[in-house]
């Protein structure tokens, strides 16, 4: 059966719609700016449908059709809509997939003193934490004030199941570190060894610009023991 003109007419729009959400559907998989694909494909088809000039036949005169206007435009506003839609949603569910860590009174500068539990010998240290934008993560620099040797840098981030993750890297090397439980004013961050917890600090927010920093270590399954203590005051 030769299919007549009518009806090449009928399927022609179905194909060329199916080619537009095609080409939208692939710019979504691939992260391409929908606007751009729908730009490229109306472009094509303003061709196929607005150019309505005919170069005549020799010796014939230049006859002007009408422009008629584009079968396909509510199929390419309606589809365009709806990508756009969709693009929406996914930006603002990827919004959501950065975990911002409920702790925003502790960014800042801050400036503290304490001692050893043990000798009573003083520490003085600077604490600065910022967060960064993109991972919604906080990051820690931690340095004593001479004659103090001790350095570090942190990244505390949300871990899947809901809990605080902690990276801990200094002289004594990188180790991780968990906390469960967030009460609003105190944060405990655990090291566990075989289930037993081995190292802890713990951070208490006394108001918004006074943070008391507890370090606790265990020695061959003793109890954990507090070895320094921190209070910090905020100076930024």
């Amino acid at each position: 059966m030769i299919p007549t003109k009518n009806s090449t007419a009928r399927v022609f729009p179905r194909v060329i719609a199916f080619v537009v959400m095609f080409s939208i559907g692939s710019a979504l998989a691939n992260g391409t700016d929908v606007l751009v694909a729908v730009t490229r494909i109306t472009d094509r088809q303003s061709h196929l449908f607005l150019d309505r000039k005919r170069k005549p036949p020799e010796g014939k005169k230049m006859v002007s059709i009408p422009e008629r206007k584009s079968p396909m435009r509510p199929i390419i506003v309606a589809v365009t809509a709806l990508a756009l839609s969709t693009t929406f949603h996914l930006h603002a569910a990827e919004a959501q997939d950065v975990h911002i860590l409920p702790f925003p009174q502790i960014e800042g500068a801050w400036s503290c003193e304490g001692y050893f539990i043990r000798n009573r010998r003083p520490i003085a240290s600077n604490i600065s934490i910022t967060r960064d934008a993109g991972s919604g993560a906080l990051v820690l620099h931690h340095d004593d004030r001479p004659p103090g040797p001790y350095h570090s840098l942190e990244v505390w981030s949300n871990g899947k199941d809901g809990s605080v993750k902690s990276s801990i890297s200094d002289a004594y090397g990188m180790r991780w570190f968990t906390a469960r439980d967030w009460d609003g004013k105190i944060l405990k961050l655990d090291r566990t060894d075989g289930g037993t917890v081995v190292e802890q600090f713990t951070y208490e927010f006394r108001d918004a610009d006074t943070l008391k920093i507890d370090w606790a270590i265990s020695h061959n399954g003793t109890p954990l023991t507090i070895g320094d203590t921190l209070t910090c005051h905020r100076t930024a």
